[in-house]
């Protein structure tokens, strides 16, 4: 069955003389063999080991569509650093921006001038990618500038470009997913849609950089796409799936796309993939490479959590409110951290907490403060008055 597009919106809004016993134990042995091999060759530390990498032939891109984006980009990029990857890395930003800090204010020129001198990013000012919502033949007004995202497809001097969304924090290296076998695009599925197949979600993309993909998506982008996907900034996941649902290698999800939100389930099946397997939290959070955040409705962590949110949201730790447990220290651990990072690197507060009675509830067809259009008081101000 073909795949809606975009005009049937919205599809996003989940004979052996052997015996028995040495049969089973060759088979048993071949098999730890090649998971042993696997391993070795996906890990982190096998990255170079036995191999000549040129490592300028690689690149991690993420881009920044306003102050916000800058700042969480350049939080990726210092994690990069810190995890001691090899590869180059890449921003997209506004045309308009510049790297001339005209007072201490001036953050955003500040942020593009540390990435380039601190984190040896490789600056790419563009004009923006931006999809226009529509109903059937009237555009509403409505813009997404997330598809920017697909400029990573213009990077043709690199044989393969990690894209990234900047609402993540990197727990370990990815630079393996360099080293992967040939193809298009790798991806991990949505785990947390309901329905199945998966969609693939382009919140990590490993690509092989290709023009003619890039026109192809701007064929497509400046059409403009269902009102519905615009507003819930997911057209850029309508675009993968339709092209690469079928010919993506797919990453595991256990390692490269868990959210923020699994720690705050009852039923992790589709986590785990095994319902034999027993939810161990602490297990799934050192195993992670790299997590996602999504606790839809309580915001995104540039802004403070309204406490009534907190508490109807938290993890319940088995229907306690009270005392703590592995889901709740970790959930709460992630995004105590990526506010902290936050203000150190960026020197930018949280956006305050915004009124719980009007972001919650089923009736809201997204959160309105998903975005990242909200004014952050910096350190500097905040130290001055």
């Amino acid at each position: 069955m073909r795949r809606k597009v975009s005009a049937d919106l919205p599809r996003y809004v989940n004979g052996s003389t052997a015996p028995p016993f040495r049969w089973r134990r060759r088979h048993v042995l071949f098999g730890l063999a090649i998971f042993a091999f696997l391993f070795w060759l996906l890990s982190p530390s096998a990255s170079g080991r036995g191999r000549d990498v040129d490592w300028t032939r690689y690149a991690y891109s993420l881009y920044a569509t306003d102050s916000a984006t800058l700042c969480h980009a350049v939080m990726v990029f210092d994690s990069l650093a810190r995890l001691g990857s090899k590869a180059d890395r890449v921003l997209f930003y506004p045309d308009h921006w510049d790297t001339v800090v005209s007072d201490s204010r001036d953050r955003d020129s500040q942020l593009l001038v540390m990435a380039r001198k601190k984190y040896n990013v490789k600056l790419h000012p563009i004009k923006l990618l931006t999809v226009e919502g529509r109903t059937s033949n009237v555009y509403t007004g409505t813009w997404d500038k997330s598809v920017t995202k697909f400029m990573a497809f213009s990077l043709e001097y690199y044989d393969r470009v990690i894209a990234l969304d900047s609402d993540i924090t990197l727990l370990q290296s990815i630079d393996e997913l360099f080293l992967l076998p040939e193809t298009p695009i790798a991806m991990p599925r949505a785990y947390w849609y309901h329905e199945k197949p998966w969609p693939l979600t382009s919140l990590l993309m490993v690509i092989k950089p290709n023009h003619e993909e890039l026109d192809r998506f701007k064929r497509i982008i400046i059409e403009g796409a269902a009102d519905e996907l615009v507003r819930a900034q997911k057209f850029d996941m309508e675009l993968v799936n339709d092209r690469f649902e079928n010919s993506a290698l797919v990453l595991p999800h256990r390692q490269y796309a868990l959210l923020t939100g699994e720690f705050r389930r009852d039923n992790h099946y589709a986590y785990l993939g095994d319902a034999a397997e027993k939810w161990d939290a602490q297990k799934v959070y050192k195993e992670a490479k790299l997590v996602h955040f999504s606790d839809w409705p309580l915001p995104k962590p540039w802004i403070m959590w309204p406490y009534e949110g907190l508490v109807e949201t938290q993890p319940d730790c088995g229907g306690s409110h009270e005392g703590t447990c592995p889901e709740r220290k970790i959930w709460k651990g992630l995004y105590e951290d990526f506010r902290a990072r936050r203000k150190d690197i960026c020197r930018l507060l949280s956006v305050p907490a915004p009124d719980w009675s009007k972001i919650k509830g089923p009736q809201q067809s997204r959160n309105v403060t998903e975005g990242t259009s909200q004014k952050a008081p910096s350190v500097d101000e905040r130290e001055k008055a």
